[in-house]
């Protein structure tokens, strides 16, 4: 049986391929670019202080290292949790365009204009804009990263960004620990498909959110595996994760044509085919919750018939609340997935700064407990929420990959600095799999080459024979 995301082998000279070549190219060129400085011992500086402890920020971009059996074993005797932490709807440029040291930018392009946008400074609240896996193709362009504006109900909305003052503690934890500056989300949007990726690399085919006349005959929607009546649009079942169609389509921008190959389907993943991860981790005996606040948006165990109809699996899926006694206790899982609730996500129009404020709490939890000392968070944001990132996302597959995310690597044993490896949820899941000697999941993306995030395990991301990073505790701040 052929597995959906088999390598992919297309003539880089054909038209229909070129454009997709260039977007990956500037990725690798980029890249290969960090490995160069690398080897020649050149360092980026990046300047600023932690100004909570008054420590100098690291002086150099990370360095990262290839995966071996000795790095993998001391992974194993150091690293006992990972937790993926998981907020809503910003790009890099968004959030860490500022930043120093990393690939960052403080312009942006309009739909095919050479005119430069300033990034406006962002207010606590911004306008929510579109970012659906339509959105984000047509924002995308083929790799030009120049229609943010076409998306949004005002042109202007996707053109801000925060600086440090704006939000402190997220660049704290950025200069404290590692930032990740080539991480994509897995698919062009939205949210719904970014957390099945998280838990499957895969959507199976999902490509949009249920809208009006699909929430089936209770008019609630979002019911997913709980509703038979509810609707969702797809690709059909069996196309190519490589449809040369569909790929051709999105090197051109023309998310019309990809909307034309949707057909609709039940908002449930019933292949038997199909398994998460924490079914892998659960039938090796490894333990692992979903601490998952409300948000209808964000519940990828109720998307997949095989978990919402198995009682043990669901009796893992619980709150917030308990993470913070599991931390307490000392009974933190081997693997665990953190999302608050809406209110406190970071998705528009909600405000930064209480969304901020969760995650201090909710970290600080954590580097105050005994747990810290063996933990790796990766903090991200799911999808680009509309707003405008410059960096051409790699293009593997006919599902993204989508815009720059944030990301930030939170673990005593993380490398210091700005990384530049580029990464995914792909990356995260290979992780977690090489940790614990889990295979690839049946439908989980295949790497289409040496430098696709979904073949980076991340193990070079981290230096386990470093003096451990100390513990960061922040403060909350008063939100506006």
């Amino acid at each position: 049986m052929r597995l959906p995301f088999p390598p992919a082998v297309r003539s880089l000279a054909s038209p229909m391929n070129r454009r997709a070549h260039q977007r990956h190219r500037a990725v690798m060129h980029a890249t290969s670019l960090f490995l160069v400085a690398l080897v020649a011992g050149a360092c980026t500086a990046t300047s600023g202080a932690d100004t909570t402890h008054g420590t100098p920020a690291p002086r150099s971009a990370v360095s990262p290292t290839q995966s071996t059996d000795a790095q993998l074993a001391l992974a194993r005797r150091k690293i006992k949790h990972v937790v993926f932490l998981i907020k809503e709807n910003r790009t890099f440029d968004t959030m860490f365009g500022r930043f120093p040291g990393a690939n960052g930018a403080t312009t942006g392009k309009k739909c095919r204009s050479n005119t430069p946008v300033k990034l406006v400074l962002a207010k606590d609240r911004t306008p929510d804009i579109a970012h659906s896996f339509n959105a984000g193709i047509e924002s995308v362009d083929g790799g030009k990263m120049d229609c943010f504006d076409r998306i949004a109900k005002k042109p202007r909305y996707p053109y801000v960004q925060y600086n440090q003052a704006e939000i402190p503690n997220y660049w704290r934890y950025a200069k404290h620990f590692q930032l990740d500056d080539m991480f994509f989300s897995p698919v062009y949007g939205p949210t719904t498909m970014e957390h099945l990726w998280s838990m499957g690399g895969s959507d199976d085919g999902i490509v949009t959110q249920e809208g009006n006349g699909q929430f089936g005959s209770n008019g609630i929607p979002r019911e997913y595996c709980d509703d038979r009546q509810e609707r969702t649009g797809a690709f059909p079942a069996g196309t190519s994760p490589t449809d040369p169609r569909i790929m051709q389509a999105e090197d051109q921008g023309k998310a019309s044509y990809v909307a034309s190959r949707y057909i609709e389907r039940w908002a449930c993943i019933t292949d038997k085919r199909y398994r998460t991860l924490p079914q892998e981790l659960h039938a090796h005996n490894i333990s692992w919750k979903e601490y998952r606040g409300t948000n209808s948006y964000v519940d990828p165990l109720r998307e997949v018939l095989a978990t919402r109809r198995n009682p043990v699996l669901w009796s893992h899926r619980t709150t917030p609340d308990q993470y913070l006694r599991d931390v307490k206790d000392g009974v933190l899982p081997a693997v665990s997935w953190l999302t608050p609730q809406f209110s406190v996500s970071d998705h528009p129009p909600t405000s930064m700064c209480a969304g901020e404020n969760w995650t201090v709490q909710y970290l600080n939890a954590l580097v105050r407990s005994p747990e810290w000392k063996s933990t790796v968070v990766v903090l991200i944001w799911d999808d680009f929420g509309g707003f405008y990132d410059h960096v051409p996302p790699p293009h593997p597959d006919i599902y993204g990959l989508g815009p720059r995310v944030p990301s930030i690597v939170i673990s005593p044993w993380a490398r210091r600095g700005v990384n530049s490896t580029v990464l995914s949820t792909d990356s995260v899941l290979a992780f977690v799999e090489r940790l614990h000697g889990l295979s690839r999941l049946p439908l989980q993306r295949r790497p289409v080459d040496a430098g696709d995030p979904a073949g980076n395990d991340m193990l070079g991301l981290f230096d386990f024979t470093q003096t451990p990073i100390r513990p960061l505790v922040l403060s909350e701040r008063h939100c506006p």
